[in-house]
């Protein structure tokens, strides 16, 4: 029998253990430590509130996360990925209103294939691909082809505000105001000091004036299993430096440090920039893979 749960914060190290047992080689971009990690910046007790658990016999057979009202991101164990009984449970568990809210969703589900065949059988449409890559950490992580100039340093809590304000000009292009500083300051102190804390290496890059131009925070999921860079991003005002590149290089070097098998991320098909970054990195670029979205009146 199937049943479904919200975990509790006292559940979160349990999910923590077997989302991790479910990161292999064959990595597809689907839900990893990391991602809960850095959505612990909303707190444990959201994070907790936000999961789903599927599980059959006592065991974990399938992760859900909320992020944001509209997404839901999922992770199954490998066993489990072309199960299409359980597949079955959790389809009619999404389209009944049980988990999923009204309107228009998408559901993240890379890698398990009889849900997402039972998806688009409801009439659930693809949506914008994404490329999973990944570098293999076995070998020496290769030296930057651009021979950036950026000293990395892995960073604690005292450096927050920079961290945070080179992560805000990366994505929002923008400078944050001081209300919204320190609300990103609050938010990733958080994520630094919560229950994911341990998986987690946040570094920032200074250029040859020591000004912080580029920052990554990567994840371990234990040795021998892929880590994660989420997320990596270079201040608006220092782009075309090899800056990227770098960080990226150092994140995986941080990983390998840490017993991590691969250096993994997944980048929209629509943002060049990052998919170049990787690729120069020498990350390995798998097949797109989609998500997919029901739209409702």
């Amino acid at each position: 029998m199937t049943t479904r749960t919200t975990p509790t914060v006292a559940q979160l190290a349990e999910i923590t253990r077997t989302l991790s047992e479910w990161q292999t080689a064959d990595w597809k971009g689907f839900l990893h430590p990391g991602d809960l990690g850095w959505h612990s910046m909303v707190g444990a007790e959201k994070l907790a509130a936000d999961l789903r658990c599927w599980t059959v016999s006592g065991s974990i057979v399938a992760i859900g996360m909320f992020d944001g009202d509209d997404l839901f991101r999922m992770a199954m164990g490998p066993s489990a990925l072309d199960d299409d009984e359980l597949a079955g449970q959790i389809e009619a568990d999404l389209t009944s209103a049980r988990v999923l809210p009204p309107g228009t969703v998408t559901v993240e589900a890379r890698g398990a294939l009889a849900l997402q065949a039972r998806l688009r059988a409801q009439g659930w449409d693809t949506d914008e691909p994404w490329t999973p890559l990944q570098l293999d950490l076995r070998t020496p992580v290769p030296a930057n082809p651009r021979n950036a100039a950026l000293r990395v340093e892995e960073i604690g809590l005292d450096e927050a505000q920079e961290w945070t304000t080179v992560h805000w000009s990366a994505f929002k292009g923008t400078s944050p105001s001081a209300e919204e500083r320190q609300r990103l300051i609050q938010r990733w102190t958080t994520m630094a000091t919560g229950p994911f804390a341990h998986l987690a290496h946040h570094l920032i890059g200074y250029d040859n004036t020591d000004q912080p131009v580029a920052v990554t925070t990567v994840w371990i999921a234990g040795s021998g299993r892929p880590g994660l860079i989420e997320p990596m991003g270079v201040h608006r005002d220092h782009h075309g430096h090899g800056y990227g590149t770098a960080i990226t290089l150092a994140g995986a070097q941080a990983l390998q440090q840490h017993g991590a098998s691969t250096a993994a991320v997944v980048a929209e098909n629509s943002n060049a920039g990052a998919l170049a970054t990787y690729l120069a990195a020498g990350f390995t670029a798998s097949e797109p893979v989609a998500d997919l979205t029901r739209t409702q009146d």
